[in-house]
């Protein structure tokens, strides 16, 4: 199950992951930059949170903590920011659509990054340089190809699976950011077409990078989640009524068409609400058990 979507239906917990996520992005923003090409300004490593961002807070809370702390730096320090206040764009898009491919909802994500393409290319240097995106391409097959499955391998038992998701997910999220700062590079800038052809080595490198820290922080978030929610019985409990509840009220409206008459001829009765609520609950708790046993 996707813990942390059920963890912020708790509004103490919302609060905490919010605020603790916010501090985080404002002590790792200023580090680790790099030379931005056809100017005089650098670029910081910050796409490597948009992953860890949209997974922890989800798209929506998660565009509010990256949007909160780019535009304290921004009131503080304009002239770090090279695209004016459309600097904000590629990490709120990048956030977005990280929150939206680890809630399942990839089409979100294939939608932004499909959205940026087509702008991409309806640009001179855009046409010129057409082989530049190949890396925001691969993302958007990848996407394409896995859907949901990047959801589900996140927060799979097997760690290979979690590694593949979390490397997929930062690497789609880097190449929004990448994809939209080259748009507004164009547009903003007007860096030339052969400013774009000379950084193509050094931007593969810079994104590798960036997709690697953003899979570290992906994969230790997740790691350090399992732990915590083996050891905290309350938290658990409330997960697991919060998961309860949704599957029941998802299983309700799956049963609108069930031919009412043809049940009362065989006397077959469908449970309540309630009944289906302990049923799944019983089995919970064997599956609980059983998985103790299976790690001693």
């Amino acid at each position: 199950m996707e813990i942390f979507k059920l963890l912020r239906k708790d509004e103490k917990m919302l609060y905490l992951m919010f605020i603790g996520m916010v501090m985080f992005l404002f002590i790792f923003i200023p580090f680790l930059r790099f030379k931005m090409v056809g100017s005089d300004h650098t670029i910081n490593a910050y796409p490597s949170l948009s992953a860890v961002c949209g997974l922890l807070l989800g798209p929506i809370y998660g565009f509010l903590a990256i949007f909160l702390v780019d535009l304290t730096y921004f009131i503080l320090n304009p002239k770090a920011f090279y695209f004016g206040i459309y600097s904000l764009i590629p990490p709120i898009l990048s956030v977005i659509a990280a929150g939206a491919l680890c809630e399942g909802k990839w089409k979100y994500s294939a939608l932004i990054l499909i959205v940026g393409l087509i702008l991409f290319y309806s640009t001179d240097v855009g046409r010129e340089v057409f082989y530049h995106p190949f890396l925001t391409i691969l993302a958007l097959i990848l996407i394409l190809l896995l859907r949901d499955k990047v959801s589900k391998m996140l927060f799979s038992k097997n760690f290979e699976e979690v590694v593949v998701g979390a490397t997929v997910l930062s690497f789609s999220s880097v190449m929004v950011d990448h994809l939209y700062g080259s748009i507004l590079g164009i547009v903003y800038l007007h860096i030339p077409a052969k400013d774009y052809i000379a950084v193509i080595p050094e931007f593969i490198k810079e994104r590798i990078i960036m997709t690697i820290i953003g899979a570290f922080f992906v994969i230790l978030m997740i790691e350090t989640s399992k732990c915590f929610l083996k050891n905290a019985k309350e938290l658990r409990g409330k997960l697991l009524r919060s998961y309860i509840d949704e599957e029941v009220k998802y299983r309700s409206t799956q049963t609108s068409n069930i031919n009412r008459e043809l049940l009362e001829k065989y006397n077959v009765r469908i449970p309540s609400e309630d009944e289906q609520k302990e049923i799944l609950k019983s089995i919970v708790e064997v599956m609980i058990v059983n998985n103790k046993k299976g790690e001693d």
